[in-house]
């Protein structure tokens, strides 16, 4: 009996040893089952870093390049992202969670060139992590002056990736467009059809949120519109906000008869134009403030201008908030992934 027990535990083990061997740990075997999600700290990014070069130029230069003023936001201004610093070593588990981190690492023995290496998903699912490697700090204080643009257009990339996975494909956008345009947009489908136009389509979601006084009202919009080529100069700054202002006018109306949006233009609120490339895609990208005429709502917008495949048509399409009691930099980001979706 006590014989026949050791010969079936025998056999049962040599039975599991033989199912591990034949088993394919390339197909079984996900590593990412096991990592936590990043957290959704959009526009916080930490630094990892020696500690002597916080507070001298290295760091300052680092903390003036990604925290600049966003001008193009209603007052107060909004910093374009949160800066954070730790040493390297002192990452622990929580913080191997975050969204965004960029190590630095400054050895005499590295190359003159810095090449920036990008690693997702190290520490946790939808994470991006960014290693800089610099011989000297002059190099990498100069390359921060000169490159800071190439990071932030590989993070931003990385959270419009990020955050339309947390969108659908199947909304309103799509099926209100998708007899006229060959765009296929990530949106929430809280976003519904406000009004449509000959080639204009106007859609809004409405969101309360609460702060310390109470609920208050956050719309996010989306504005479609597409309008003949012919110049190359339907891309300047001055024919955007012109064509804007026309559309807005005609399709964005108010309480009244007279009140209707338009961009702000006065001293302190900037509106940007500048070129943008995704995965080989040529855009003009405007940013700047809008407001109510005669009334008193107003907030943020951004818009990107591309041309069709035939290059018969400009197809404009803007994001806008209206959030007088919360920051717009978050809400602009989310807003830029349903514009840039099509592309991602």
């Amino acid at each position: 009996m006590q014989l026949s027990l050791k010969s079936n535990i025998l056999l049962l083990l040599l039975s599991f040893l033989f199912v591990l061997t034949n088993c394919d740990s390339s197909n079984d075997y996900n590593p990412n089952i096991l990592k936590p999600k990043a957290k959704k700290d959009y526009g916080e990014i930490l630094f990892a870093i020696n500690k002597k070069y916080w507070k001298n130029e290295l760091g300052k230069t680092i903390k003036s390049s990604f925290e600049n003023l966003i001008k193009t936001t209603p007052l107060p201004y909004e910093k374009e992202y949160n800066v954070d610093f730790i040493v390297p070593n002192k990452i622990i588990k929580n913080l191997k969670q975050k969204n965004c981190i960029v190590f630095i690492e400054i050895e005499n023995y590295h190359s003159i060139k810095t090449v920036p290496e990008f690693k997702k998903d190290l520490w946790a699912k939808n994470q991006l992590v960014i290693e800089l490697k610099f011989k000297t700090e002059k190099l990498a204080i100069n390359y921060f002056k000169t490159n800071s643009n190439l990071i932030k257009q590989k993070i931003n990339q990385f959270y419009y990736l990020t955050i339309s996975k947390e969108y659908s494909k199947i909304n309103s956008i799509n099926s209100s467009i998708e007899k006229d345009l060959s765009l296929k947009y990530s949106t929430t489908k809280e976003m519904k059809l406000n009004k449509k136009g000959e080639d204009f389509w106007w859609f809004s979601e409405l969101n309360i949120k609460r702060d310390q006084n109470g609920s208050h009202e956050i719309q996010k919009g989306v504005l479609i519109y597409k309008y003949p080529y012919y110049d190359q100069k339907q891309f300047k700054k001055q024919f955007q906000i012109k064509i804007r202002d026309s559309i807005c006018e005609k399709y964005l109306r108010g309480k009244n008869d007279t009140s209707y949006m338009i961009t702000v233009k006065n001293g302190l609120n900037e509106t940007i134009s500048e070129p943008y490339i995704l995965n080989d895609k040529y855009f003009n990208k405007l940013s700047g403030c809008w407001k109510m005429e005669n009334d008193k709502m107003g907030g943020a917008f951004v818009s990107i201008s591309f041309l069709t495949k035939d290059k018969k048509n400009i197809i404009t399409t803007e994001g806008y908030v209206y959030a007088p009691n919360f920051e717009k930099i978050k809400l602009l980001r989310e807003l830029e992934t349903i514009l840039y979706s099509p592309f991602l």
